[in-house]
């Protein structure tokens, strides 16, 4: 589903919901690819910075109510800062999508600095992201898979949702010829056998977590994580699923955000005996997922990873 840009007095009568004073004195449209539409905006009436969130309606399990019901209760209950929601509407009486006005989280995203970065600010850095995400799977949930609506994937059992998930994207795989019929063989062969995925409840994961959606910021001590964002893909699974998410995208290239990570994670909530085992596995999983959802640029990237990570699983596709 298309969504279209917004006039500012689109804008400033979402504003006024909220804020009915409020004077909108600048509005800029966030640069790059995203999943959504997303507005920075400086208002003053009260002055503040501010987020204008148009949602492009998605699924409902993983839609925009589901995000605006996680903002409201993650830092009351686990103590990560998000940020906060000011109003949000589903009905069209706005604009045909969903829409949310957010408070700002000061500072910018972690990909868009980490290069800059030396190596004391990683492990700091990568310190305090282990330390909040551990905070997040705190939360237990009752069963793998969507927890804001019925899951026709939700199982009790941590293996058996997770080889449904891999399933279905082997399936994908198959339909658009993403990896030989010997890989996917293996691939499901490897997920179907594993013991080592046997985690007794799931626990609430972010689904999304990458650089991207770290809030981080610089001081007179170097750089501190300010906040989380985008929960859209939250869900209940096991805090591995979240770790690879980032494991894939920098931990290869930044060795002391890693360390600073696991020594953070660790310290607030522990690491199990076959932690691993379990991220090896489901680094694979995650590579899987990337390469069914890549776009035809970066699929030769994810099928090249796919195949690296099942060897290092002890898989062999041929």
């Amino acid at each position: 589903m298309k969504t279209t840009e917004l006039s500012t007095e689109i804008i400033t009568a979402i504003v006024r919901r909220v804020f009915p004073d409020a004077l909108v004195e600048e509005c800029r449209r966030f640069e790059g690819e995203h999943e959504n539409l997303n507005y920075d905006l400086r208002l003053r009436n009260p002055t503040m910075e501010a987020v204008l969130r148009v949602y492009r309606q998605g699924s409902a399990g993983r839609g925009p109510r589901k995000e605006a019901h996680v903002l409201r209760i993650i830092t009351p209950e686990t103590g990560v800062p998000t940020p906060r929601v000011l109003l949000f509407d589903d009905s069209g009486t706005l604009v045909p999508q969903p829409v949310a006005l957010l408070t700002r989280l000061p500072g910018g995203p972690l990909a868009a600095v980490l290069s800059q970065m030396d190596e004391g600010d990683q492990e700091i850095v990568g310190y305090e992201i282990g330390r909040y995400l551990a905070k997040l799977h705190s939360i237990p949930l009752e069963c793998f898979g969507e927890f804001f609506v019925d899951d026709p994937l939700g199982e009790a059992s941590e293996k058996a949702y997770t080889l449904r998930r891999v399933r279905v994207w082997l399936e994908g795989c198959t339909e658009r010829e993403l990896l030989e019929s010997a890989a996917v063989t293996t691939l499901e062969r490897v997920f179907a056998r594993t013991d080592r995925l046997a985690r007794p409840m799931a626990c609430f994961v972010h689904g999304d977590f990458e650089a991207g959606h770290v809030m981080v910021e610089a001081g007179a001590g170097g750089y501190h994580v300010i906040g989380m964002l985008d929960f859209q893909r939250s869900q209940g699974w096991s805090p591995e699923w979240d770790v690879a998410r980032l494991a894939n995208q920098v931990f290869d290239d930044c060795p002391l955000l890693e360390k600073g990570f696991l020594d953070g994670y660790a310290d607030a909530a522990g690491l199990p005996a076959d932690f691993w085992e379990r991220l090896r596995l489901y680094r694979l999983a995650v590579a899987l997922f990337s390469l069914v959802e890549a776009e035809a640029e970066e699929v030769d990237h994810w099928q090249g990873r796919v195949l690296r990570l099942l060897e290092a699983v002890g898989g062999r596709s041929t």
